[in-house]
């Protein structure tokens, strides 16, 4: 009433969540709040198509968002709208990113979203835990872009953590952790980091289908624009891939997972 101006000092957050199961080729629940939403566009692969959506347009220092996906005696496919934005942060909150899924009786679910693009000053956490059976397979992706290139910006500050665990009969058969912090242009440019380049990449593969995945893939390795290695070890396939452009980048993903696939990816993908 004494004209004094009052502001609030807690910044606006965003939340999301997404919870997708599929049970004999049918959806079984969908539940979704927040900025989280799932769509299910038809398709006329093999697999449910799945596509998350961020409606806040990407995530900064203390956001938090959850997904999870299932898939028991299904096929599914899980993507995502376009590229996720890890914005800089004017705080020092981290934004977490929680995925959990699994399949069993057969199923597959594969998790092969757009690539995220880490912005100077960007704070993120990520986690992915995945739970499958003998008899189901997965197939996770994940790319990192390091700077908006097209802006001219380098990647000189920023906080990034990335930790997977898969599961196999409540068993783990694979387990990898990484972390951008401190020094992030020496750690990128380092022999042992990226060499420099804009974008990195991981997929793995767990399921039966080991061998044909690994045939699928070697003949291809030799044409590609960009650096990838593939090891096939203790039953499960690795694949990491680096790339001094990242449409480059992109383009030779969509030809591996086409590949391991043996179908096209979502047309979102070519959005």
């Amino acid at each position: 009433m004494d004209g004094t101006n009052i502001f609030a000092t807690a910044l606006q957050r965003s939340r999301g969540a997404v919870d997708v199961a599929f049970r004999a080729g049918a959806l079984d629940r969908l539940y979704q709040s927040g900025a989280a939403k799932a769509l299910l566009p038809r398709s006329f692969n093999r697999a449910h198509e799945i596509v998350l959506v961020n409606t806040a347009g990407g995530v900064t220092g203390g956001d938090a968002y959850r997904y999870e996906c299932s898939s028991d005696a299904s096929q599914v496919l899980v993507t995502t709208q376009t590229a996720e934005r890890a914005y800089a942060s004017s705080t020092t909150d981290i934004a977490s990113m929680i995925i959990k899924l699994s399949a069993r009786n057969g199923a597959a679910l594969h998790w092969v979203p757009q690539e995220t693009i880490l912005f100077d000053e960007s704070r993120l956490a990520r986690s992915i835990e995945i739970d499958l059976d003998a008899s189901s397979e997965c197939l996770v992706l994940e790319s990192l872009v390091f700077g908006r290139h097209a802006m001219g910006e380098t990647l000189a500050n920023c906080y990034f953590t990335d930790h997977w665990r898969i599961r196999r009969d409540g068993h783990l058969v694979h387990a990898e952790a990484s972390r951008l912090d401190d020094d992030v242009a020496g750690l990128l440019g380092a022999k042992a980091g990226t060499v420099g380049a804009q974008m990195a990449a991981t997929c793995v593969y767990v399921g039966p289908h080991l061998e044909q995945m690994k045939a699928n893939i070697e003949p291809m390795l030799a044409a590609l624009q960009t650096r990838a290695a593939l090891s096939v070890w203790q039953d499960r396939l690795v694949l990491r891939l680096l790339a001094s452009q990242a449409m480059a980048g992109k383009a030779d993903l969509s030809r591996i997972i086409t590949a391991m696939r043996s179908e096209q990816l979502p047309g979102v993908w070519q959005s």
